[in-house]
This record gives structure tokens, C-alpha cells and sequence, in this order.
């Protein structure tokens, strides 16, 4: 057997926890209803159930066969519960009480399978992160979640690169469509070609309410507060306070010192990039606005330029420093949402030629007919601006 198909049976086994999660959570059902519909008229009728349940030989059977089974099933909740690390596992025990061990009992077997598959899934990205000749580590700065790419063969001066949108970026199991960035396949299958592979931070936002004020330029959201009146009602942030540069400062002053002390590498503008798509990509162009001193690249793919209409490209690309110590990656697609960005696409080409950044020199602007905006099309090309970066 190889690896790839060590890998195919593990996604066939999670596909399977999840078709056992669904029969289970459907006895589940089955029990609450029945228990419910036969308890209520035992009640009406106001029936003993200690008189009716040990009436005869055969009663005592069934009644004691459930009693011991509900009282196995109880020890089973709590050892696997604890083994698995499932939280409320008294809530079980208490529902078997005022309900039936008919529900609590496939209710939590249900569970204990959608935690099995995440499990699985965790083991999945473990496997392909060593494939890839490297680790994943977890930890958290600032309610952001960062999940972190450690590759066997880190020294000193290895590449760091930041990407945004860290649910998207390596494990399927949290990613929105269910497809990630491919960034660990890309390692694996050798597409991401360098002696010496880059640390790889994937930094989670706030959550899905804070994302366009988290990721977007400050400076274009306070230049412009009414632009959210343009937006959909289902974009628009709940709460549009903007939090650009809180997130740019957690970066540059919070997460790349940590990196730096906990992986003992090197910063250096020449080898630190950040990445993202959509908004991230918008972000990253930022960040070495921001920061120039301390981001050397930033790679976008299917960029956001159209964020506030026709300002974002002025004011962002005059944000940018002088060209010459940094590079930028932009591309998009034509279809859905890309095919729109195209006009501002080109508008950033023409402003940044203006300012004096040198088109496959100091930017790379591409586009990609045939594909669209989402995580498919981007795992197709994600090795594309990294090696433009690292060989840059």
C-alpha cells in the first residue's frame, strides 16, 4: 500500500462515520418519540409502571434487561466520553432519566461518531503534514487560533510565511467549503520547489462577523464609513468597527516574534510574506503597507480590489512603499466574483506602474481564465506565487 491510498481509506472510514452518525441520530429520534408518545399515555391512564413492569416472569426479563443495559450504557458514556474528551457528558445520563436511554443512548453514539470522524480527520492532516517533511503545532494568540507548519528541515534563515483565513488553509474538517488551500499537498507532491521550505503560519481571524473589518485596510474604512451602505445585507459586518490595523500590529509585533522564539528563525523582510485570497489577498498588500520594514512579500490570489469601489486601489497602492525592497503577487480568474474584480485588477497594474513598481520585476499581476473564487480553483495554483516569492 502507499501513502495515497493510506489516505483514501482513511477519507472512505471518515465518510463512514459520518453515514453511522446519521443512523445513529436517527434512533435516536425514534426513541424520544416513541418513549415520549407511550409515556404520556401511561400517564394519562395512570398506569404503575413498577406494577406493570414486573407483572409476570417474561416482564421481569425485559425489565431487568433494560436496567442492566441502560447501567452498562451509562459506564460505556462516561469511559469513552472521558477517553474522547467529549464535554457534557452528564447531560446523557440526565436526559436517560427524564426521557429514555432509547434517545440518550444513539443521541450520544451519534456524537461520539461525529467526534471519531473530526479525530480521524486531525490524523488526516497529521499524516499529510508529514508528507509534506514537517508537523503541524496549535496555539493561540489573542483569541486568534494559529496553526503552524514546521518542516523537518527548519533552520535559521527558513522562509515564514503567514496566510490568512487559517481555517481554510490546512485542515478540511474547518475549512468553509470543506476544500482547503492544498498548501500541504503542494509540499508533499514537490509543486513548492526550495532547499529550504518555509515555516508556515496559518492565523485564524475573529470569527465570520469580523472578517472585512479585521482583513480590510483601516485607513480606506475610516476614508470611507458609508461604504457598507453598498454592500449586500449578507456581507455587511454586524459590527463594522475597524480592526485592520489591531490585526496588522498582532502580526508584526505578537505572532512573528513568537515564531521567532519558539522556532528559533531569523526574521528577515527578504523571507517574510504574508498570503491570502479575496480579502486576505487585500490584506496581505497591506501588511507590507503597513509594515514595510518587516514584510518583504505579499501574495494575493483572486484580490479583493474592489473592497471600497474605485478607492481602494489609489489609496492602497499610494500607501505602499517605494518600489524596490518588496514583492507583490495579485491574480484572478473570470468567473463569479473574479469576473467583477477584473476592471479593479487592472487598475491596480496601471497604478502600481505609475508609482514605479516594475511589472515581473518588483509585482506579478496573472490571471487564470477558466477558474473562480473559492479554495478549488486556488489549491490549483497556490504553489504558483510561493515559489514567485521564493525564488523572487
Amino acid at each position: 500500500f502507499n501513502e495515497n491510498s493510506i489516505l483514501m481509506d482513511d477519507c472512505s472510514m471518515t465518510n463512514q462515520r459520518g453515514s453511522a452518525a446519521i443512523y445513529f441520530f436517527i434512533l435516536s429520534g425514534i426513541g424520544l418519540i416513541t418513549a415520549w408518545y407511550f409515556n404520556a399515555l401511561a400517564v394519562f391512564n395512570r398506569e404503575d409502571y413498577l406494577a406493570e413492569g414486573f407483572t409476570s416472569n417474561v416482564d421481569w426479563v425485559l425489565s431487568l434487561d433494560l436496567l442492566i443495559v441502560g447501567f452498562a450504557a451509562m459506564a460505556f458514556i462516561i469511559i469513552e466520553g472521558r477517553r474522547l474528551k467529549m464535554k457534557n457528558l452528564w447531560v446523557y445520563i440526565a436526559l436517560a432519566f427524564v426521557t429514555a436511554a432509547a434517545f440518550t443512548v444513539p443521541l450520544f453514539l451519534g456524537m461520539r461518531e461525529l467526534k471519531l470522524k473530526r479525530v480521524r480527520k486531525a490524523l488526516q492532516v497529521t499524516d499529510l503534514a508529514k508528507q509534506a517533511g514537517g508537523r503541524i503545532e496549535y496555539f493561540e494568540i489573542d483569541e486568534h487560533k494559529i496553526e503552524v507548519f514546521v518542516p523537518d528541515q527548519l533552520v535559521a534563515n527558513s522562509p515564514v510565511l503567514v496566510i490568512h483565513d487559517g481555517k481554510n488553509v490546512f485542515d478540511p474538517a474547518t475549512a468553509t467549503t470543506g476544500a482547503t488551500w492544498g498548501v500541504l499537498e503542494a509540499l508533499a507532491q514537490g509543486r513548492i520547489r526550495s532547499e529550504n521550505p518555509p515555516l508556515i503560519a496559518a492565523v485564524w481571524g475573529l470569527s465570520d462577523a469580523t472578517r472585512l473589518p479585521e482583513l480590510g485596510p483601516q485607513h480606506i474604512i475610516e476614508n470611507h464609513p458609508d461604504m457598507w451602505d453598498y454592500y449586500p445585507d449578507e456581507w455587511k459586518p454586524t459590527d463594522p468597527t475597524p480592526r485592520g490595523n489591531a490585526y496588522q500590529d498582532l502580526l508584526a509585533n505578537k505572532l512573528l516574534p513568537l515564531l521567532s522564539q519558539k522556532f528559533g528563525v531569523v526574521l528577515n523582510p527578504e523571507t517574510t510574506a504574508q498570503m491570502g485570497a479575496s480579502m486576505a489577498g487585500l490584506a496581505s498588500i497591506q501588511g507590507i503597507a503597513s509594515y514595510p520594514k518587516v514584510w518583504g512579500a505579499a501574495l494575493g490570489l483572486s484580490t479583493h480590489w474592489p473592497f471600497a469601489g474605485d478607492f481602494t486601489v489609489p489609496e492602497l497602492v499610494d500607501a505602499l512603499p517605494e518600489p524596490g525592497q518588496h514583492f507583490i503577487w495579485t491574480d484572478g480568474g473570470d468567473l463569479d466574483l473574479d469576473e467583477m474584480y477584473a476592471p479593479h485588477h487592472y487598475a491596480a497594474v496601471e497604478q502600481l506602474e505609475n508609482r514605479g513598481w516594475v511589472r515581473d520585476q518588483h509585482f506579478m499581476a496573472m490571471r487564470f481564465p477558466g477558474t473562480g473564487h473559492n479554495e478549488s480553483y486556488w489549491q490549483a495554483r497556490v504553489h504558483l506565487p510561493i515559489n514567485a516569492w521564493l525564488n523572487s
